[in-house]
């Protein structure tokens, strides 16, 4: 009887983590990558949603992307690159409006790059 008990206790722990792990999976974050600055960027890099990696060049700042991120890991990245003439580049991260990353960089071809786990 004891070892029934046992086992039916490990079923219910199972089927809990499990529906937890589902839930997780489904989740979706609404992430927003930022890029501010002065000039243009000559390219910005981030990851959309299943981890896919897009790239938008020579573009005028600000600059906005709105993505839904869902799956067990929830990394996001933005990296962007100033060109030859310089200046001033600064990107950030927010899931669900919550800052997660920022960073500045400043001179001819400089690079910002930020990085964080949207899951939290």
């Amino acid at each position: 009887m004891l070892i029934l008990v046992f086992f039916a206790a490990c079923i219910a722990l199972f089927g809990t983590v499990a529906n937890e792990i589902d839930k997780e999976v489904n989740r979706q974050v609404r992430v927003t990558y930022q890029v501010d600055g002065t000039g243009q960027a000559s390219s910005i890099t981030y990851s959309g949603s299943n981890l896919d990696i897009a790239q938008d060049t020579d573009v005028t700042l600000p600059w906005t992307k709105d993505v839904t991120v869902e799956g067990f890991i929830k990394s996001v990245t933005l990296t962007v690159s100033a060109g030859s003439e310089g200046g001033q580049i600064t990107c950030r991260i927010l899931a669900d409006d919550k800052v997660i990353a920022e960073q500045t960089a400043s001179g001819p071809f400089a690079s910002a790059t930020c990085s964080g786990d949207a899951g939290n």
